[in-house]
């Protein structure tokens, strides 16, 4: 009898043992593939520079090894939204969880589906998607700052700029009044010796001031309606760029405000050369000429992987080596605060541009 009891005794020891063994090897390997995971999440984000819409576009793969089934999103970015989803369209036995990541002008809607075993608060699922979604809260953070940073650039340089005028102000009015009091042929003579040294150096500052200025858009500027195709003509002009213009209408907008957006928008085109083809460019009106719509189209095929349209319209963002990513952001501010609006548009046969306006009515 007392054998039988420690054969069951060590038996009961032993199933313990066995237990406690694979429990403490399946923690230690569950807590080894969440720290790959959480490895992987933070050395992507650090591979993409800290860029918040590649961390999410190259996340997925370390969200679905962890146990993920589906993840949705609807993005917007600085005004343009994209849908995408990542997994099978309809994950079996899923729970859905919801998230929602937001910063000015950007922000993420998320829907991940999973599997019932992930859906744990500590499980290794849930960790990976906390840490996914801090680190995407901190990419915006950091967005955000670089705008402001940028901005804060931008405001030194204008002071700048006013500095240099003024200093230029200075001198033609220094000038003047030196060329009224002298009169004595020697100090004449003198006066011309000096401005032959300085005034080469003063049109050297001013000529690099005035190709460094952006033309100011008066707010005082009195509307009056003119035609839009004159001033689309003028801007192709002044790239060189070739386009087919077809329709006329006419607008209220502020002259000056209406040709920095054909500017910025048109800039691109030549900045971004992608074939000779002439544009396409359409205007009109509906019927009762309250609103225009000026159709710019490029029958060129760009590269899909190369084109990131969600990005079009974010500030600072350009690849091309001479821009600062300014153009098309400053357009679409300027068209929203006269109630205007632009749009990115692309299919098969080429990609372009929807510009719409408040015609005579508005």
């Amino acid at each position: 009898m007392n054998g039988f009891i420690v054969e069951w005794t060590w038996l009961i020891f032993l199933v313990i043992g066995f237990s406690l063994f694979f429990t403490a090897y399946y923690f230690r390997h569950q807590s080894k593939k969440l720290s790959h995971a959480l490895s992987a999440l933070y050395d992507l984000n650090l591979s993409v520079n800290q860029d918040a819409l590649d961390f999410f576009d190259q996340a997925w793969p370390i969200l679905q090894k962890v146990g993920c089934l589906q993840m949705k999103a609807n993005i917007e970015w600085f005004g343009e939204h994209k849908n995408i989803q990542f997994g099978p369209d309809h994950p079996s036995k899923a729970h859905k969880q919801t998230f929602k990541v937001a910063r000015e002008d950007m922000r993420f809607e998320l829907v991940i589906f999973l599997g019932r075993r992930a859906m744990a608060p500590e499980s290794l699922a849930s960790l990976a998607i906390k840490t996914f979604i801090n680190v995407l809260k901190q990419d915006l953070v950091l967005k955000q700052a670089e705008i402001l940073t940028s901005q804060k650039r931008l405001e030194r340089y204008q002071l700048f700029v006013q500095h240099e005028i003024k200093n230029i102000a200075q001198f033609i009015q220094l000038l003047s009044e030196q060329v009224q009091t002298v009169h004595e042929p020697q100090a004449q003579k003198r006066l011309f010796e000096r401005l032959n040294q300085t005034l080469p150096i003063m049109a050297q500052r001013a000529q690099k001031t005035v190709q460094k200025m952006q033309q100011p858009l008066s707010e005082n500027f009195q509307n009056s309606s003119y035609e839009l195709k004159a001033l689309i003509e003028e801007t192709l002009r002044m790239y060189d760029l070739q386009a087919v213009v077809t329709g006329e209408a006419i607008t209220q907008l502020p002259c000056p405000l209406v040709l920095e957006v054909f500017k910025n928008v048109l800039g691109n085109f030549r900045d971004h050369k992608v074939c000779e083809t002439p544009l396409e460019i359409k205007i009109s009106t509906d019927d009762i000429e309250k609103w225009v719509t000026i159709q710019i189209f490029s029958a060129c095929l760009i590269d899909q992987n190369k084109m990131r349209s969600e990005r079009l319209f974010e500030p600072f963002w350009t690849t091309s080596e001479s821009g600062m990513g300014l153009g098309l952001f400053l357009a679409r501010e300027l068209l929203k605060q006269h109630k205007g609006q632009i749009e990115f548009k692309q299919n098969p046969n080429g990609f372009g541009f929807v510009i719409t306006l408040p015609g005579l009515l508005e």
